[in-house]
């Protein structure tokens, strides 16, 4: 019985332009991304007294460049593309949202934070607001300002630039409004996930960022149980409503579910934390799916190099062992 590890990387991975039609050059890239994953776990597997994974157990789906290509093309072509903009397309809303859900989980007040800047746009904040549990009206001329103050607020709480907050989740809401984008990037990840079931019992998946999203979506197949021993999640944006409302395999109004698995036991799915990663900002997420209570693990990390750090949460034992024991398992 053996069983193979899947790495699920997420955005801005990409190469250079110039570079992405090098096969020798790809190839390097993604062996030497393979092993910085794999030190990270190896150091997570040392504190937890586990034995080393074989680096031939290890598969790596590079979707890097495919999406860059994708998202430059859809751009370069005149499309619209998930900006401040008035007009707003479908990626641009939930790009939005998503910067909206992470800011109120922090206690973001619109109101509030405008009346330092825009204290006329404030007072027309209160007054549009019929309570204060309803979603923001994104349809209107209040949408610029309140989510521009939005971003503000939340790099100014998590100490994150805004570009870097603006370039994590506009990729993630072009993966999830634009089908063909998402459809080539799962195109890329099923391949190897056939490949790596058919050369082991079993597999783990772990994904990372906007890979965690991947992840679920792949391991959804029309109920199929799949030959995956253990799903791990790390710096996940899964916990944002916007992104559970897309997840594939969801039905209708009903809460997303944990991905169908052919898991030994009880937790299937780790999902790791820290709580300054402003992609990771709400959790945990044991009680958002359904099953999840019982199937879902969270397990907060301290991650001293940065907080979305892939190479800190596999470093972390909690998260390292679990990944030994399903291994061990088959």
């Amino acid at each position: 019985m053996s069983a193979g590890l899947i790495f699920i990387h997420g955005r801005g991975q990409q190469m250079p332009r110039a570079l992405r039609g090098d096969k020798a050059r790809v190839e390097a890239k993604i062996a030497g991304d393979r092993r910085g994953w794999l030190a990270g776990l190896a150091k997570g597997l040392t504190l937890a007294g586990r034995p080393p994974v074989a680096e031939s157990s290890v598969y790596y789906p590079f979707y890097g460049n495919v999406l860059a290509d994708l998202i430059e093309d859809h751009e370069a072509r005149g499309l619209p593309r998930p900006d401040l903009e008035l007009e707003q397309a479908a990626p641009a809303r939930t790009r939005d949202q998503l910067i909206l859900d992470a800011a109120r989980d922090l206690g973001f007040d619109p109101a509030t934070e405008l009346e330092y800047t825009e204290p006329e746009l404030a007072g027309r904040v209160r007054r549009s607001a019929r309570s204060p549990e309803e979603e923001i009206d994104l349809s209107g001329v209040l949408r610029v300002p309140i989510v521009a103050s939005a971003l503000q607020f939340l790099a100014r709480k998590t100490g994150t630039a805004e570009w870097v907050i603006e370039g994590f989740l506009t990729d993630v809401a072009y993966y999830l409004e634009i089908a063909t984008i998402r459809d080539r990037v799962l195109d890329v990840v099923q391949e190897t996930m056939v490949t790596a079931i058919a050369e082991h019992d079993t597999v783990v998946v772990v994904g990372h960022s906007l890979g965690s999203i991947v992840a679920y979506d792949v391991l959804q197949d029309a109920g199929t149980p799949r030959p995956v021993s253990l799903l791990v999640t790390a710096g996940s944006p899964i916990g944002f409503p916007i992104v559970q409302r897309n997840l594939l395999g969801r039905q209708g109004g009903d809460r997303p579910r944990v991905p169908v698995i052919d898991a030994p036991a009880n937790p299937r799915w780790i999902n790791a934390y820290d709580v300054r990663d402003v992609v990771a900002l709400i959790h945990p997420i044991h009680d958002q799916f359904d099953g999840g209570p019982a199937a879902i693990r969270d397990v907060v990390t301290h991650n001293p190099n940065g907080p979305h750090s892939i190479g800190d949460y596999l470093s972390d034992q909690d998260v390292a062992a679990p990944i030994a024991a399903a291994i061990a398992a088959r």
